[in-house]
């Protein structure tokens, strides 16, 4: 079962663009940071999986984590 944070995580991935809290590169305010620890957690329960494109890899929501979100009536 997900905390309500993890869960909230798993939505925001879902969402659109983010950052993650423990980056040294600017953050701009027009993207929700993420907590690490919650996005450990998704990805431990593979929910999410790093795609990398460019230089820089991000969380990309599974086809499990998008079957999650449909389950409790959440679109992604």
């Amino acid at each position: 079962m997900l905390s309500p944070h993890e869960f909230a995580t798993l939505m925001l991935i879902s969402s659109g663009p983010h950052t993650r809290t423990d980056t040294s590169s600017d953050t701009s305010s027009d993207h929700p940071e993420i907590d690490p620890v919650d996005l450990d957690a998704l990805i431990a329960r593979q929910l999410v999986s790093y795609e990398s494109s460019d230089e820089r890899s991000r969380p990309q929501i599974t086809d499990h984590g998008r079957s999650m979100l449909k389950a409790v009536g959440r679109d992604c």
